[in-house]
């Protein structure tokens, strides 16, 4: 058998050697073409080397969160119908068929009862319960015996004063992904985050760290939902370790885009939220909540999901965890220079987006000034003007494509 040397066996390469062969291949095309840019402008490519890679940086690995059982993450059945009925039937058949939490943001849910009755039939003590940023629902948790004991993620903004709960629950939720509904950038995302965690931790003290998750939205491109995710945790990192916290913790949520998704040939919206879902996993999401594939934005809305609707959205997490094994490794953009660059990248512009919102006063005065919806109308003018293709909808567009089944 021949003896491998991969030291000796293969010439060393510099990086004008790859240049000089990439100059070949364009066959006298600028260079330029074979570099992108993101939303924020940071470079995406061509290549990343050993020597573009950032100082310092360590794997961010998923939080130690409750009864996962073997799970790497936490499959969350979405509970969205206000139909209570349907809602309990059809979060049990999530959990029977591989759902391990529960996600909540029904309106059907208007006082402590709707809440028990949603809840019926479902384990508590083995389920975490995960209430959606201002869902009403969560309020009534509080008042709720049967959730005593369980482990739940109540939603509330940081900024209010934390209420009276069990101290295995999470009451606070920094909401991210609604500065992405609302159109903004990943690294204003990640902006809104960090000026809103480090005004929290100015009101409720080191303590915070153990009080708090993060909802992110993860959108079509699966690189950048990557990189959002570990620049959130090495971000949360930063600032937890100016307010003393030497080993914090943060639960990470990711859903699934509901701007990306599509009233026109919904079909492909599974495709959205496969590559949605792949960078939430594989960024270290700690709970995953992957839509529907018919569900759309307020002004493109088509109805509400049947239970095929919900068994596609399960599915492709399962096969993911289950078929995929995408979960056994800690961190599977650790040492990946092109991650770990732009990683790296994407924190450093959100860190200064963050500064920018710390000068004007913190995240309410950044909010309440008007700043924010003119930041977030110039990322969308900025899409509108770069007109990419849409999938069923601008690219291969189709006359004749059923339209899916939905509950109206």
């Amino acid at each position: 058998m021949t003896d491998f040397r991969l030291h000796d066996d293969f010439p060393d390469r510099t990086r004008d050697d790859w240049h000089s062969l990439a100059e070949k291949g364009l066959r006298g095309a600028d260079f330029d073409t074979l570099i992108s840019r993101t939303e924020d402008g940071l470079t995406r490519g061509p290549l990343f080397d050993r020597d573009g890679r950032p100082d310092g940086h360590t794997a961010r690995s998923r939080t130690d969160t409750p009864h996962l059982e073997g799970r790497p993450w936490h499959i969350c059945a979405p509970v969205t119908d206000p139909d209570l009925g349907f809602a309990n039937a059809q979060l049990l058949a999530d959990l029977k068929g591989g759902a391990s939490a529960v996600r909540i943001d029904s309106k059907g849910v208007t006082r402590r009862a709707d809440l028990k009755r949603l809840l019926e039939g479902v384990y508590l003590d083995l389920v975490p319960v995960v209430f959606a940023p201002d869902c009403q629902a969560a309020e009534h948790a509080l008042n709720l015996p049967d959730l005593t004991d369980a482990h739940v993620s109540l939603g509330l903004d940081p900024l209010r004063e934390k209420p009276d709960c069990p101290d295995p629950w999470r009451p606070f939720t920094a909401n991210a992904a609604a500065i992405h509904e609302a159109g903004g950038t990943d690294a204003l995302e990640l902006a809104g985050f960090a000026a809103t965690t480090a005004e929290a931790f100015r009101r409720h003290g080191p303590a915070l760290h153990q009080q708090i998750s993060v909802l992110l939205a993860v959108g079509p491109d699966a690189h950048l939902n990557i990189i959002k995710l570990r620049a959130a945790r090495h971000i949360f990192a930063a600032i937890a370790d100016a307010f003393g916290v030497e080993k914090p913790t943060l639960p990470v949520h990711a859903i699934t885009s509901l701007r990306m998704m599509q009233a026109q040939d919904a079909w492909t919206n599974m495709l959205r939220t496969m590559s949605a879902g792949f960078g939430a996993v594989t960024g270290g999401a700690d709970y995953i909540t992957v839509r529907p594939f018919t569900d759309t934005p307020h002004e493109r809305r088509i109805g509400d999901a049947t239970p095929f609707g919900y068994r596609v959205a399960r599915n492709q997490q399962l096969l993911m965890m289950e078929e995929s094994h995408l979960g056994h490794v800690r961190d599977v953009a650790y040492g990946s220079y092109f991650h770990e660059r732009l990683t790296e990248d994407l924190a450093q512009s959100a860190w200064q987006k963050f500064q920018s919102i710390e000068a004007q006063g913190g995240i309410q005065a950044y909010a309440s000034s008007g700043d924010f919806k003119a930041d977030c109308d110039a990322a969308i003018q900025m899409r509108a003007d770069a007109d990419v293709p849409v999938l069923g909808v601008t690219l291969h567009p189709s006359d004749d494509v059923p339209a899916p089944e939905v509950r109206t």
